[in-house]
């Protein structure tokens, strides 16, 4: 059994906040799970009904409760929203929580305190599932629980969702427009001062072309730069340093990163600055970067994309790679760049080789 509730709201109005002109559809969904405790004990997922809200019914939504947690763990629970495949539209801004009702239907166990946000986008995801987040391991299934959660062995979820839809806009951009009027002046200015030289005090100097930039800013921005300031390294006693394997067109885009939140050039940079993004601990355009680079994966590029996400450690588009390249290992094996590549890198070679024979093993066996 299961109910909806749907609303439309905007959020708090802020001077010259794009963000209050960003109308946010909500729902609360309740869903009682009656014969909780037979269900669990198979230890298989159990899913909700599809909801909606009914300001916006291009989103379909449904939630997966795991009896068994993380890594099957029992007597544990693992609750999950997902973005349907049947959705019309594929991308989503969110903010999600849920509550447990106690036997007297009062909220006991409240998890919307510390809500989750997440950009859903099932372009980005080949399970079938569609693009799914939640919490592992969140809920002990001991008889206190038991005791005060279930009435007749019935366990009822309020959840409750905040979501707007996006288009072709990455979520760093709309943090970045979300905030108040203030933090957007203060960006202004920065990225002024910048490309005016205004009291720089240190030097970036690539292939001949000197940046002149501010401790303070890049210390406040970027790791790499912290440590640097922080120690008595030659670069930190001259003011200056020599970066010999970044392009200036790279650097130009890493600099207005840290000064303004700003990647105007991502499509066409996405690898480089990726890269770049990995060596100066630029977490926020490595993520950016890495979307970039997925959305244009082919056939062509999957081993040029496999071997730049296991250089820099970017596990997540890592693994959609391989999905994909198992998926379509004819067409990529038949490549131009995949014998040349995997020649060169055995060991990338052979995880693929063992997660496809492992893919096989469960579809055989099971």
């Amino acid at each position: 059994m299961s109910s909806c509730q749907s609303s439309l709201s905007t959020c708090a109005p802020a001077e010259e906040c794009w963000c209050s002109t960003v109308q946010f559809h909500e729902t609360e969904y309740t869903w009682k799970i009656d014969d909780f405790n037979v269900q669990a004990q198979k230890g298989e997922i159990i899913r909700s009904p599809t909801f909606f809200a009914a300001s916006n019914d291009n989103f379909k939504w449904y939630l997966d409760l795991d009896p068994e947690g993380e890594n099957g763990e029992k007597d544990t629970i693992g609750l999950f929203l997902f973005l349907s495949r049947s959705s019309t539209r594929k991308r989503a801004f969110t903010k999600y929580g849920f509550s447990i009702l106690s036997n007297d239907g009062r909220v006991q166990n409240n998890f919307t305190k510390h809500p989750v946000f997440h950009e859903f986008n099932n372009d980005l995801v080949e399970s079938a599932d569609g693009d799914g987040r939640g919490w592992t391991n969140c809920l002990n299934i001991d008889e206190t629980f038991k005791n005060k959660f279930l009435q007749n062995d019935a366990l009822t979820i309020s959840f409750h969702l905040a979501f707007f839809e996006m288009d072709h806009i990455s979520i760093a951009e709309i943090f970045c427009r979300c905030n108040i009027a203030h933090f957007e002046h203060l960006s202004k200015n920065f990225l002024s001062a910048y490309e005016n030289r205004e009291f720089t005090d240190f030097t970036i100097s690539v292939k001949g072309k000197d940046y002149a930039v501010h401790k303070i800013i890049l210390a406040s921005s970027c790791n790499y730069f912290y440590k640097m300031f922080k120690t008595d390294m030659k670069e930190s006693v001259e003011n200056r340093v020599e970066m010999t394997d970044v392009d200036e067109a790279v650097m130009d885009e890493v600099l207005k990163f840290i000064y303004a939140g700003k990647c105007e050039n991502t499509d066409n940079l996405a690898c480089d600055l990726l890269a770049a993004a990995d060596k100066y601990d630029l977490d926020d355009l490595k993520k950016i970067c890495e979307d970039s680079v997925y959305m244009s994966l082919s056939v062509d590029n999957a081993s040029n994309v496999l071997i730049l996400a296991d250089r820099h450690n970017v596990n997540k588009l890592k693994s959609k790679v391989i999905d994909f390249i198992i998926d379509k290992s004819s067409e990529v094996m038949n490549s131009t760049t995949w014998n040349e590549n995997m020649e060169k890198h055995p060991r990338l070679l052979n995880e693929v080789c063992r997660l496809a024979c492992s893919r096989l093993f469960k579809k055989t066996s099971g």
